[in-house]
């Protein structure tokens, strides 16, 4: 009977090898599935006395995955890798496909928006010449608006895609919970659990992982708590916690990430999601869209608010003073629905703005406001009152009555820019080329003074100038004597080609350049304009704006502003194609790595079942001899 059970148990453990090795061959193309492999051991030997132990067989100790939980971790960990950078080279390719494309960017317009500027320059009075510049003006904003609402489109696609990938993560967490709860059940007072299963619950954290950042932690009891971005818990042993989007409170367009915890309340986790496409899409939306929309919009607002200081400063066809020829958006503040006061806010400086956003909220003592780009609390001066308005940035904002403690704004200066403006002039013949006021050298001027034409440099209203204002020299004092009341010192020694400026009630601040020493009691003349059609003094400085520096502190020209917007999206797609390849190459390895250890080759397997169906053979062989045996010794007693 020794012998009989012998062969038996080689032959129930060969046949359970022989079975193993064929569940391995057929699942050679079965995603996620791990090689299978059967342990064996000795059975316990029998005492024969005086000459030892005689074996008693072999038993099946278990089945087990060939399995490695570090080379699965590498894998998921560079899954998410891949997954974000791919999805953010894909996106930001979008974006850098448009505004580095000549005939699809800005730039292009801005140039054929000034060159028109310029013929009108060249010559004020031809009504063709204006009408082609309020054409190209009108096609430069609708280049504004379109690249402005297609960023906006963007924008939604990219919420949409949030709730997509968020009801693909939640759809995995539950199912991973549900095989938790499988496992649970099979394994009850076994050793070993289903492998089949633990395959199908990496799987699903496989999948996982291209979504987001995961890691996990087995439980004593054999289930898999999983965990997204830095550690938020989306399953806990058999539960599944629900990642939620929601509307910021303050900007309904950006959307934010929640955990809903199973036992109830919410957790705010935006910042903390990295990784897989969800982590892509987060990166894409806070480096480069909310960026580009933004310096999109700055640039239209230094556009708009320059154009418009100068060209109120001059003279139409019609002989009035000018108008906005622009519309210009205001900065755009977002109001939390609980706040109990008001804030208003409006540009101070536009030369000081940038293309960040900001919070600006009131502890019930003080207003903080916060730069969501660096996450620096930004310097704020003044007392936030209209006389003395708080100003940061470039902005102004003045605090209503009734604020309360827990207030909140979202501060987003330029993004309304690209949608807002407009052009406002449609008479060709309200185009401001000329200068509203003229110079002139009195004829009995016995002197070698010359004052020079001029420009009127600010606009305080719109009142022309209503009757000339004579400066009067006096050679004791060196200050020339203004008709209108005041002085203006002017030294000829030290002063002979500097610029003075004098101040015009009603009108703005005229600056002119006085050359050479006058003789006492020489008189020059500011006068009104009128009839000065061939002046193109006010249409050259227009013209002039487009190699000024008038964004960033004064270092860098609408072009230049466009160019750092074209060259940091540029940079951040190339970096981002780079680190997707890299990444893609890291991934590949690591798969392969893993399958050197947990795939299946058909070589080995097909080895593996001769030399098991052989064994297999030989113990029912043996099966058969310890048979003979018995019938040998029935027939001897027989």
């Amino acid at each position: 009977m020794g012998i009989l059970n012998i062969g038996i148990s080689a032959l129930s453990a060969y046949q359970k090898q022989l079975a193993t090795t064929g569940h391995n061959i057929a699942n050679v193309n079965t995603e996620g599935y791990s090689r299978q492999r059967v342990d064996f051991h000795t059975s316990p030997a029998q005492n024969a006395g005086g000459i030892g132990f005689i074996g008693s067989g072999v038993d099946v100790s278990s089945i087990r995955r060939t399995y490695d939980d570090f080379l699965a971790g590498r894998v998921r960990d560079y899954n998410a890798s891949e997954q974000e950078y791919e999805i953010f080279y894909q996106r930001s390719s979008q974006i850098d496909d448009v505004i580095a494309d000549p005939a699809a960017g800005l730039d292009q317009m801005l140039q054929q928006f000034f060159a028109s500027v310029h013929d009108v320059s060249a010559d004020p009075t031809s009504l063709p010449a204006r009408n082609v510049m309020i054409n190209q003006s009108n096609i430069l904003v609708d280049r504004f608006q379109s690249m402005d609402s297609w960023m906006s489109d963007l924008r939604s696609q990219g919420n949409l895609d949030f709730e997509q990938s968020v009801s693909e993560i939640n759809g995995l967490g539950a199912s991973i919970a549900s095989v938790n709860n499988r496992l649970q059940t099979f394994s009850h007072n076994v050793t070993n659990p289903p492998n089949d299963l633990l395959d199908e619950r990496d799987r699903l954290i496989d999948q996982l992982s291209g979504f987001v950042d995961v890691s996990t932690l087995t439980q004593d009891d054999g289930s898999l708590n999983v965990y997204i971005g830095t550690g938020q818990p989306l399953v806990v042993g058999q539960v599944a916690n629900a990642l939620t989007v929601t509307n910021n409170p303050l900007a309904t367009d950006h959307k934010e990430l929640s955990i809903a915890q199973a036992g109830g309340g919410t957790s705010l986790v935006t910042n903390q999601i990295t990784g897989g496409r969800l982590g892509g899409l987060l990166r894409f939306r806070n480096e480069v869209l909310d960026p580009a929309q933004n310096s999109l919009g700055l640039v239209a607002i230094g556009l708009a608010h320059n154009f418009n200081e100068e060209h109120v400063t001059g003279m139409d066809l019609n002989g009035n003073l000018g108008g906005n020829f622009f519309k210009v958006a205001s900065p755009d503040i977002l109001a939390n629905p609980l706040n109990s006061g008001s804030v208003t806010a409006s540009f101070d400086d536009i030369s000081n703005l940038n293309n960040h956003e900001y919070e600006f909220s009131f502890d019930g003592a003080n207003w903080t406001m916060e730069d969501l780009v660096s996450n620096s609390v930004v310097t704020v001066s003044g007392a936030g009152t209209v006389a003395n308005p708080f100003v940061a940035d470039g902005m102004s904002l003045v605090i209503g009555a009734g604020a309360a403690a827990g207030d909140s704004y979202r501060l987003r200066p330029t993004r309304l820019g690209g949608t807002l403006i407009n052009t406002v002039i449609s008479d060709a013949r309200s185009i401001a080329a000329s200068e509203s006021v003229r110079t002139s050298n009195t004829a009995g001027n016995t002197g070698t003074a010359r004052i020079g034409p001029g420009a009127q440099v600010s606009s305080t209203g719109t009142t022309k100038l209503a009757a000339p204002i004579t400066m009067t020299f006096n050679n004791v004092t060196n200050q020339f004597a203004l008709s209108s009341g005041g002085t203006l010192n002017y030294n000829p020694a030290t002063d002979s080609g500097n610029t003075l400026t004098a101040s015009v009630a009603g009108l703005g601040d005229f600056s002119f350049e006085m050359t050479g020493v006058p003789a006492n009691g020489d008189q020059f003349v500011l006068s009104d304009n009128t009839g000065g059609v061939g002046d193109n003094r006010n249409a050259q400085r227009l013209a002039d704006l487009q190699n000024t520096s008038l964004l960033f502190g004064n270092t860098a020209s609408l072009s230049d502003a466009y160019g750092y917007l074209v060259a940091d999206v540029g940079t951040k797609t190339a970096q981002a194609a780079s680190n997707s390849s890299v990444q893609n190459q890291l991934l590949t390895q690591a798969k392969n790595s893993q399958a050197a250890v947990s795939g299946v080759n058909l070589d080995e397997e097909a080895a593996d079942l001769v030399r098991y169906q052989q064994a297999y053979q030989a113990a029912a062989q043996v099966i058969s001899t310890a048979n003979n045996l018995f019938d040998t010794l029935l027939g001897a007693v027989r």
